[in-house]
């Protein structure tokens, strides 16, 4: 597991996890990808983590369909160096998703580490536990980040499984999970015993959405429910303590453009 800390200048900062854009499949709807990345440049305070298959690396004998890709693995790496290169001063860390790790197991390439030496930004590994500090009194939230594996093909699966990285860190402010293709926040509260008395915590458990389209895709063919085309904003908001935790995180569900929210 890697760590890694932040000081932000404000008493608030936001967050857009950004994977499972899966670039190089037919289903990837790229002009989401490019319309999140450019909200990501625009917006001051907001940054992202790479959390994983942000290509889809089709091999022989994987899931996907390696005839059916748009473009290369190679290229589908270059693609996405290209397309976050202007908000590579906004990228946290990033991490390795399953679709990354597929070449890693045939042939010992590292397709994650490399976009992360190219663009010049941390290289969290699997898993990276986090620290973030705001500009206010006892302003600083820790978030555990990982790809995540298995889940289920139902809403309730797939939030059991990203509910599960809390067992690993129990009292993250936040978990922050790909891998299941859908968005979710699961609250989570808990009491610790500090030097002025009884704390209540409040954390949440995240899953990130997706880049992909269901229209001829591998869930449609094997009559499973759809992805969600959609990503989250996590605004994470520092406050004086009190007996309570009055810290806030926001949540925010990101849609593409022409898509109402409701």
């Amino acid at each position: 597991m890697k760590y890694f800390s932040k000081e932000f200048p404000g008493r608030s900062f936001s967050l857009i996890p950004l994977g499972d854009t899966h670039l190089g499949s037919p289903q990837c709807n790229k002009k989401f990808f490019l319309s999140t990345v450019e909200r990501i440049e625009k917006e001051r305070d907001t940054y992202c983590v790479l959390m994983g298959d942000l290509v889809e690396n089709a091999l022989v004998g994987s899931v996907g369909d390696i005839y059916e890709q748009t473009s290369s693995p190679q290229e589908q790496v270059e693609e996405v160096e290209s397309i976050l290169e202007p908000i590579k001063h906004k990228i946290l860390f990033t991490i390795i998703g399953n679709h990354e790790q597929r070449t890693t197991r045939v042939a010992g390439l590292k397709p994650t580490a490399q976009i992360a030496s190219n663009l010049k930004i941390p290289f969290g590994g699997f898993s990276c536990y986090a620290r973030f500090t705001v500009d206010a009194k006892y302003g600083v939230f820790t978030a555990y980040f990982h790809h995540n594996t298995g889940g289920g093909y139902t809403k309730g699966g797939k939030t059991n499984r990203s509910v599960k990285l809390r067992e690993i860190t129990p009292t993250a402010d936040a978990t922050f999970s790909g891998h299941m293709h859908v968005t979710a926040r699961t609250p989570t509260e808990w009491y610790e015993c500090r030097r002025k008395g009884v704390h209540k915590c409040i954390g949440y458990d995240y899953i990130i959405g997706s880049a992909l389209d269901y229209d001829e895709s591998y869930a449609e063919m094997r009559a499973k429910p759809p992805a969600s085309t959609e990503f989250i904003k996590v605004s994470f908001i520092g406050s004086n303590s009190g007996r309570y935790d009055n810290r806030r995180q926001l949540y925010e569900i990101i849609l593409p453009q022409g898509v109402a929210n409701g």
